[in-house]
């Protein structure tokens, strides 16, 4: 009887085991869990800039330091921000200084 018993809770916990983590692991097979964290970074990066309260716009190292404080280097940052800047939600708005161009990001509002 005793068998029985705990062959049944093996049964019942690996069921239920495998429908909490069947999801993660597809998604880390299937690679998509990088995609989602990518998303997660866009997002981040244009409420930063839609949030932004000051008449300039920030700039690329402005955002990487506002919005992943600093772990993030800037060619991931502007990657990502050209990425959102694809979909039209922002826009890179390039000036020279000091002999380094630098780009600073606006929301475009629609209408």
């Amino acid at each position: 009887m005793n068998v029985i018993l705990y062959d049944l809770i093996l049964i019942v916990f690996g069921i239920v085991l495998g429908v909490f983590i069947a999801e993660p692991l597809k998604n880390i097979f299937t690679g998509k869990y990088k995609e989602e964290a990518r998303q997660k970074k866009r997002v981040k990066l244009l409420l930063a800039i839609r949030e932004n309260k000051t008449k300039i716009p920030p700039t690329t190292e402005e955002l990487a330091e506002k919005v992943f404080l600093g772990k993030l280097d800037i060619e991931a940052v502007e990657k990502l921000l050209k990425e959102v800047e694809d979909t039209g939600l922002i826009k890179g708005v390039s000036s020279k200084g000091e002999g380094i161009e630098k780009t600073s990001w606006v929301y475009v509002k629609k209408h």
